[in-house]
Parts: structure tokens; sequence; C-alpha cells
């Protein structure tokens, strides 16, 4: 499965030392420039620790950066969501992606308006949960630790979640 990642996707699981669950789920995973001058440039800049894991994963060739190719007409729709979230749409487009990692619910929906399939961090996680490179505690501790390290969740998508990491696996 070729995947390509916005910052966000990356960024909380380096940061709660899980970024390996994304290599685990689709053995690669693609970020245009623009991604990587967020999560790494800035973040080196800023002092974030997660940029280690990050530089790693870009070493061991299973996080992969390539050029974006924007396109006028994503230019011009896209004006309400980040550069990063520009390039990883353009990104996914020009590589033709089966799936695209976005969190922000704006940078979703101008995807979804270019026919891509996208999902978010908590998809990768109940995606590890279904291929058992996690266990149901795995998964729930992960995504507590998500919560706990500042990753934004709603009281209800968070129950639906932890619900759904219930029902899995129950026939």
């Amino acid at each position: 499965m070729k995947a390509v990642s916005n910052s966000t996707p990356l960024i909380y699981p380096a940061k709660t030392n899980k970024l390996s669950l994304l290599r685990d789920v689709f053995k690669t995973v693609i970020i245009p420039p623009e991604v990587f001058n967020e999560v790494v440039v800035r973040g080196r800049e800023e002092g974030y620790s997660e940029v280690i894991a990050i530089e790693e994963a870009i070493r061991d060739k299973w996080l992969e950066v390539k050029d974006a190719k924007v396109d006028s007409k994503l230019l011009e729709i896209a004006r309400e969501i980040d550069k990063g979230e520009v390039e990883a749409i353009s990104l996914g487009r020009n590589v033709k992606a089966d799936l695209i990692l976005i969190d922000d619910a704006t940078g979703r929906k101008v995807a979804e308006s270019f026919g891509l399939n996208v999902k978010g961090t908590l998809y990768v996680i109940l995606r590890g949960l279904k291929k058992n490179v996690l266990s149901k505690k795995e998964a729930k501790d992960y995504i507590l630790e998500l919560v706990s390290s500042g990753f934004r969740l709603s009281p209800e998508v968070l129950g639906g979640v932890l619900r759904e990491i219930e029902k899995m696996g129950d026939d």
C-alpha cells in the first residue's frame, strides 16, 4: 500500500516512540519536501526530540521524501490549508497513493474533494491492530498516550475508537 503523509501523522507517533508502526503497517511512507521542512528542519530548530526518529526512518529508506508538483487547481481551492497539506495532497495525486494520512479536518475534506482516500493517525492504529502488529491493549494504551502527549481528540471520537478496538477480533 502506497501511503503519503502530512506532518501530524508523523509527529505524534515519533513523539510517542511509535513511528515504526507506520513502517509496519505500510512498508513505505512518502512525504513531500514541505512536510520534511515542518517536521525535521523546523523541528530541529525548535529542539523537538522526535526529529531523531524521523531522520532515522529516512536513513532507513522506509520514509521517503519526494518532490510534489503542486497543480494550480489545488492552490486555488486549498487556501484554507497549510503548505504541507497542499504538497501531501499533490504528491498523493502524483504518485497515485492508495492512502493519504492527514489528521486536520479541513485538509481531509480538500483531499477527499480530489477523490483521494484519506485517513488519519487513528486509522494507522486500527490498521496495526487488524494486521496483528498491535494487541488491543497496546492499541488502547497508544491512543491514550497520544492524547496525553497533546494529540487533539474529542471525547466522542476517543470513546468511539476505544469501543471499535474492543469490537475488533470479536466475532
